[in-house]
C-alpha cells in the first residue's frame, strides 16, 4: 500500500460525518437532540423556581431553611402583647400599675406597703380567683436575660423583644428557664408564688412591661403590638393637667413624712442616751461624795451604787417604733 492510499484518522472522520449527514434520517434525529436539551433545561429551571416559591409564606417573606437552630418565631414582631397566664378568666388583678395621672382613689390603690413604708407599684399583680398557684407564660416571644432568685422578690425572669422593650416576671415560686434562653409566646416562665415585698397579694406574678427603661402600665397594651410603644417617653409619664400641687406631689410628702419620723426616732434616742449619760455622771457624783464623807462605808455604797445603776440600766427602753397612727399623732 502506498503512502497515497493512507488516510489519517481525522479525514476519515470528517468522511464519515459526510456519509453520515447524506443520510435521510441524520437532520431530524440531530433536531430531536437539541430539543432534548432544550427541554430537559427549561424543566430544571422551573424546578428550581418550585423550590424558591415553597420557601415563602402566605405574605411573601421568605422563610429560610431550619437549621436545627432554636429560633425566635417569625411573626413575632406582628405579635401582640397577652396576659402572661395560660387561663386568664381564671385570675384578676389585686394590684393596679400607679398611674400619675390617675384618681387619687386609684393611687391608693396602687401601693405597696413593704418595710413599714410605700412605694408605686410599677407593674400589675395578678392572682388566681380561687387563690391557688397558676402558670405564668410568655407574653410575648423574645429572649430571656435574666432568671435568677431574689431574698425579697422571689424568683425574676426578665425577657428582652425588640426595640428596647423589655417583660419582667416576678414573685415566682420557681422557673422553667434560663438566661439565653429563647421563648415563644404563650411558653411557660414559670409558677405564680409568694414575694416578702407584696406580702397583701398573695400568691400572684408581678408583670410588668417596659420601654427603655420605662415602666408603663401592660394593661394599656395588652392586645397591642410593639410598635405601640414608639410614643413612650419619660415625658408621656408625667402628670397632665392642672392638677393640684398637692397630687403631684404625693409620693414626695409620703418620703418627706418617713423623713421626718426617722429624724424624731434618731432625736428621742440621742435625748434618751442623754439622759441616761446625765443620770450616770450624778450617780457618780454621789459615790465620790459618799466616800469622802463616810470613808467606812465604801464597799456597801459602792455596791449599793453599782445596784441602782444596773437597774437604771435595765430600766431603759429602746424607742418605740412609729405607727402610722403615731406619724398623725406628732403631725
Amino acid at each position: 500500500m502506498t503512502d497515497k492510499n493512507k488516510r489519517n484518522p481525522r479525514e476519515e472522520s470528517e468522511g464519515n460525518l459526510r456519509k453520515l449527514s447524506k443520510k435521510r434520517w441524520f437532520y431530524p434525529a440531530l433536531y430531536l437532540c437539541v430539543a432534548a436539551l432544550i427541554m430537559t433545561a427549561v424543566l430544571w429551571f422551573q424546578l428550581d423556581d418550585s423550590k424558591n416559591q415553597a420557601n415563602k409564606n402566605n405574605n411573601g417573606d421568605v422563610v429560610f431553611q431550619d437549621d436545627g437552630k432554636d429560633a425566635v418565631p417569625v411573626n413575632s414582631a406582628k405579635e401582640e402583647f397577652k396576659w402572661p397566664v395560660a387561663k386568664k378568666d381564671a385570675v384578676e388583678i389585686v394590684t393596679q400599675f400607679y398611674d400619675v395621672n390617675g384618681s387619687k382613689e386609684d393611687q391608693q390603690a396602687a401601693l405597696v406597703n413593704y418595710d413599714h413604708s410605700y412605694t408605686q407599684n410599677t407593674g400589675i399583680d395578678i392572682a388566681a380567683k380561687d387563690k391557688k398557684a397558676f402558670d405564668v407564660t410568655a407574653a410575648m416571644s423574645g429572649k430571656v436575660t435574666k432568671a435568677k432568685k431574689d431574698s425579697i422578690l422571689g424568683y425574676v425572669v426578665e425577657v428582652k423583644h425588640k426595640d428596647g422593650v423589655t417583660t419582667l416576671y416576678e414573685s415566682l415560686a420557681s422557673t422553667d428557664v434560663k438566661p439565653g434562653d429563647k421563648v415563644a409566646q404563650d411558653d411557660k416562665i414559670g409558677v405564680a408564688g409568694r414575694s416578702d415585698y407584696n406580702k397583701d397579694a398573695g400568691i400572684h406574678v408581678h408583670f410588668e412591661i417596659r420601654k427603655d427603661g420605662l415602666a408603663v402600665n401592660p394593661v394599656s397594651y395588652f392586645k397591642k403590638g410593639i410598635s405601640s410603644l414608639d410614643d413612650v417617653t419619660k415625658a408621656s409619664n408625667e402628670p397632665k393637667g392642672n392638677m393640684p400641687e398637692q397630687d403631684k406631689s404625693n409620693q414626695d410628702n409620703r418620703n418627706d413624712n418617713m423623713k421626718s419620723d426617722d429624724n424624731k426616732m434618731k432625736s428621742n434616742d440621742n435625748n434618751m442616751n442623754s439622759d441616761d449619760k446625765m443620770q450616770r455622771e450624778d450617780s457618780q457624783d454621789n459615790n465620790s461624795q459618799g466616800s469622802n464623807a463616810e470613808p467606812d462605808s465604801t464597799d456597801s455604797s459602792t455596791d449599793q451604787n453599782s445596784t441602782d445603776q444596773g437597774s437604771d440600766e435595765g430600766a431603759i427602753t429602746p424607742p418605740k417604733e412609729n405607727t402610722p397612727d403615731d406619724s398623725g399623732a406628732n403631725s
